[in-house]
């Protein structure tokens, strides 16, 4: 309890508190400006941090990390231009809910959403900590396959009814995703001799093309404005009790997905977003929903993201391993003050630890406040005119993919997926299986490979691990389930498919 006091008149000093409060605002606002995030967040505020004694410090730049990891579904829903790689998934559902009048409905389970599931994963954090720890360092190569092989398999049920566009889809994006320097050979791949492919294709720069780009020419193209009176007054709008009920299940397990995937070191919101969307669809008694605008697409990804964001400090508090690209910046701000991250900083400085928990908690709090304000101000830019909204967009577009890097050979990159995005759009192309086999591609190929290696290439042997067997087993039943259902309700769905035309 003493601990605890002490944690209170950290945190609720009012230096403290406008730090806190501060960072939240900076780090959504970041987190909404396509091309920065809050990786880039806290790792330009740690120099600030030298003039701040290290509880202030550390508590902006976990306030900075929470917020940010929320920000990017704003611009996701309003515009379909992720400001983040983990809000990609929420313009799934999003952007078509906003295209329907609800852009306001959309941001409020959004920000709604990403608190409960912030919450929760700082209360585990706070209660269990040691405990997760120990679970994520269980889990090898063939449990990250594992995880890979089952967000996966949820390209066969966005397919809808067009499974073979889905998975062809599907195929292309992996096979993008293994452009650059093989990771266990070294061989250059599929680079053409281009030097700017040789780090292989930022996903980031991806989704921007393919989203933001691809949206801006198909409505180029229609000659289409965004100046209708419902898309005008954007205000957001939390769910009622009785629509919250209705998510309960979807997002409970999305929290404890994001939470679980986040403490595993490296893995981060991303997967974590894409994990729970497959799950989330998994489950639905109306799986063909998804991808249309609907309350569970939304809360599934948002929820796991956040979580996996206090997931992804359990490592990082307990054993000093970054569970994700922010935490490993985070790790900076420790050294910056002359602290080691890990075991003995429980034992040496339990008065800090217990502070970055109780602002972990008063930063996912604030966040409601913080995403209807930023919400408010980006809504705005909806009442413009789309002939000139859309040269603005693509303009950020084109600097944010530029600043990833400092590379003009990402901008190219992002030019050529902008113009893949619109053909798949123009042709009734989903665009969604290609971002997922691209993100999760790498993970998926690299885990297996390494895991064949320390299995002495015995692919049974991924079978008869517990954790991965289970996760292997049940991904491959609701697949084949998936498709199962889908040829008896449409017997001939692929010979129909086959005569539409292609590309």
């Amino acid at each position: 309890m003493e601990i605890w006091f002490t944690a209170f008149h950290n945190v609720f000093s009012p230096m403290a508190m406008l730090f806190i409060c501060g960072g939240v605002l900076m780090g959504v606002m970041l987190g909404a400006i396509p091309g920065l995030n809050s990786t880039m967040g806290t790792a330009l505020l740690i120099p600030f941090t030298y003039a701040m004694d290290a509880t202030t410090g550390l508590l902006l730049l976990a306030a900075v990390y929470c917020g940010g990891t929320f920000g990017g579904s704003i611009s996701a829903i309003l515009f379909n231009v992720p400001g983040s790689p983990e809000a990609s998934v929420t313009g799934f559902d999003g952007y078509p809910m906003a295209k329907a009048g609800k852009a306001g409905k959309a941001l409020g389970i959004a920000i709604l959403c990403s608190c409960i599931g912030g919450l929760f994963s700082v209360g585990i954090m706070n209660l269990i900590s040691p405990q997760l720890a120990k679970v994520a360092l269980s889990f090898s190569e063939p449990e990250y396959f594992a995880l890979a092989f089952a967000a996966l398999t949820l390209i066969a049920s966005l397919g809808g009814t067009k499974m073979t566009k889905a998975f062809l889809v599907g195929f292309v994006g992996l096979l993008i995703a293994t452009i650059g320097i093989d990771p266990m050979s070294g061989v250059e791949r599929l680079t053409f001799g281009w030097s700017g492919l040789i780090g292989g294709v930022n996903f980031i720069v991806a989704l921007i093309g393919a989203f933001a780009i691809g949206e801006i020419l198909m409505t180029a193209e229609k000659g289409s404005k965004i100046d209708g009176e419902e898309e005008v007054k954007v205000s957001t709008e939390f769910p009622s009790l009785v629509e919250m009920l209705k998510l309960k299940w979807n997002v409970l397990r999305s929290a404890v997905i994001g939470t679980l995937i986040g403490i595993l070191p490296g893995v981060g919101a991303t997967t974590a977003s894409f994990v729970g969307y497959s799950e989330a669809v998994r489950w639905s008694k109306h799986p063909e929903k998804f991808g249309t605008g609907i309350a569970d697409g939304i809360a599934a990804p948002e929820t796991c993201n956040n979580a996996a964001a206090g997931g992804a400090m359990v490592p990082l508090l307990t054993l000093g391993i970054p569970g994700s690209a922010t935490t490993a910046v985070i790790i900076g701000g420790f050294m910056v003050h002359g602290l080691q991250p890990g075991p003995m900083l429980f034992l040496n400085q339990p008065d800090l630890m217990y502070s970055i928990f109780l602002a972990m908690y008063v930063s996912n709090v604030f966040m409601l406040f913080a995403g209807v304000i930023v919400a408010k101000l980006f809504s705005n830019f909806r009442k413009i005119r789309y002939s000139i909204l859309g040269p603005c967009i693509f303009v950020f577009a084109t600097v944010g993919a530029f600043g990833i890097s400092n590379s003009m050979s990402d901008v190219w990159i992002m030019f050529a997926f902008g113009l893949l995005g619109y053909v798949m759009k123009k042709y009734d192309y989903s665009v969604a299986p290609l971002i997922i086999a691209l993100v999760l591609g790498g993970l998926a190929e690299e885990s297996l490979r390494r895991g064949m290696r320390m299995e002495d290439y015995d692919l049974i042997a991924f079978l008869s691990r517990p954790i991965s067997g289970t996760i292997l087993a049940v991904a491959l039943a609701t697949f084949l389930y998936t498709l199962y259902s889908r040829m008896r309700h449409k017997p001939n769905l692929l010979a129909g498919e086959m005569k539409q035309p292609s590309l």
